[in-house]
């Protein structure tokens, strides 16, 4: 399901496309570091031509009243305070941040399904409890009848249990609403029409350690540390490229020129060193650095936040693993109890040693067991994909996130 999803969910849709924009801002940042080769023409008319007298009937014509011209230029930056490679540079690393923030989209999207998976998946059993307990309760209904219609037990007793059938209906009724409800939100989720049959898999392991270990495992290990990684690399950078303003540039500039006219030739060629010494700009490039060295202690600002929220997910995760587990074994327990108990008061309610009400409340006390049951195994396991996604693994054991991206850029 976690594989249908990445493939058709929009948020991968997006990344996949902020993926395919760093890496087209990279060849465009990295095109000016090549050189720019144009070529030129131009035909023009005029209402008369321009002529020189040299001296009596010796004429130049110095602008045709047709004149033409053409000429290939080569540009080549030579130095541009080196902004052209610390951008791209910063193009690189915004290439690499995109393909982590796929990753973390996925790992996202992991986490999502699995919560509206797990979430089906107790519902649906659900379902089958309310079913088995109103096959029971239907049941009993018939014992009383039989034993009303002997004189063993009073109209009430069976009017109590015509009342407890039609509650279990009820139930059943708003049980299956809820499990398709459930059902329908898995699927549009995953972008399938029909998810199949859902199978719980077994127990999802966890990561070995200390509380205060997954965290320190956590701060090396998610996506979003390495991303912040980069961007303060990028900051850094942008901080460069911004002082660059204050350093000459020089470029490179060879040309051959043709025109129809002959002055000063008809045909020449030339290179040309073009130096700019930067003087005053009016503070434009003093403000332009302040900017960016801001931009960078947001950056350093936004760690600190994300240093914050991985260890409050991981205590979290860590916590509610451990209340999880002890409230499934608390469950487990609670059921067997329940259902020997209700085993015992419904065989001494048919030889007449219990009392409807003692029944009834057996009865309900061995749904809620049941039903807590299934309720808490499925919050263990999703406890457990989500420490693990605080943590910094895959949620899923058997499906690494990480290599999935990668897959899928390379292709």
């Amino acid at each position: 399901l976690v594989l249908r999803a990445i493939e058709t969910h929009e948020a991968v849709q997006l990344a996949d496309s902020g993926i395919r924009r760093a890496q087209a801002d990279v060849k465009l940042v990295s095109s000016a570091l090549l050189p720019r080769l144009t070529l030129n023409g131009s035909y023009s008319f005029y209402a008369d031509e321009q002529v020189i007298e040299l001296s009596p009937g010796e004429t130049f014509v110095i602008r045709p009243q047709q004149d033409w011209s053409a000429s290939v230029d080569l540009r080549q930056t030579l130095f541009y305070g080196l902004r052209d490679w610390r951008a791209r540079d910063i193009a690189k690393l915004n290439r690499d941040i995109a393909d982590l923030d796929r990753a973390t989209t996925i790992s996202d999207l992991t986490l999502e399904v699995a919560a509206a998976f797990y979430d089906a998946v107790a519902l649906a059993e659900w379902v089958d409890v309310r079913r088995v307990v109103l096959e029971e309760n239907q049941n009993q209904q018939q014992v009383a009848e039989r034993r009303f219609e002997v004189g063993e037990v009073a109209i009430a007793d069976v009017a109590r249990w015509r009342a407890q059938v039609a509650a279990a209906k009820q139930r059943l009724v708003v049980a299956i609403g809820d499990a398709e409800l459930a059902r329908n939100r898995l699927e549009r989720l995953v972008g399938s029409a029909d998810v199949g049959e859902l199978v719980a898999p077994g127990p999802i392991p966890i990561p070995a350690g200390t509380e205060d270990e997954l965290i320190t495992e956590a701060f090396g290990q998610r996506l979003e540390m390495r991303t912040l990684t980069r961007q303060l690399e990028a900051a850094g950078l942008y901080i460069k490229v911004e002082r660059g303003a204050w350093y000459p540039e020089l470029e490179a500039v060879g040309q051959y020129y043709q025109q129809k006219a002959g002055f000063p030739a008809n045909d020449w060629a030339s290179i040309s060193l073009m130096l700019t010494v930067p003087v005053y700009d009016g503070g434009l490039t003093k403000a332009k650095v302040v900017r960016a060295k801001e931009d960078l202690r947001q950056v350093e600002l936004l760690q600190q936040t994300v240093r914050r929220t991985i260890a409050d997910q991981v205590d979290s995760g860590y916590l509610g693993y451990q209340a999880a587990s002890a409230a499934l074994d608390a469950a487990e327990e609670r059921n067997e109890a329940s259902a020997l108990a209700y085993r015992q008061v419904e065989r001494a309610y048919r030889v007449g040693e219990a009392s409807a009400t003692d029944l009834l409340a057996s009865t309900t006390e061995a749904t809620d067991a049941r039903t807590s049951q299934i309720v808490a195994r499925a919050q263990r396991e999703y406890q457990a994909i989500f420490l693990r996604y605080a943590v910094g693994l895959p949620p899923l054991p058997d499906l690494d996130f990480r290599t999935v991206s990668d897959a899928d850029s390379q292709e």
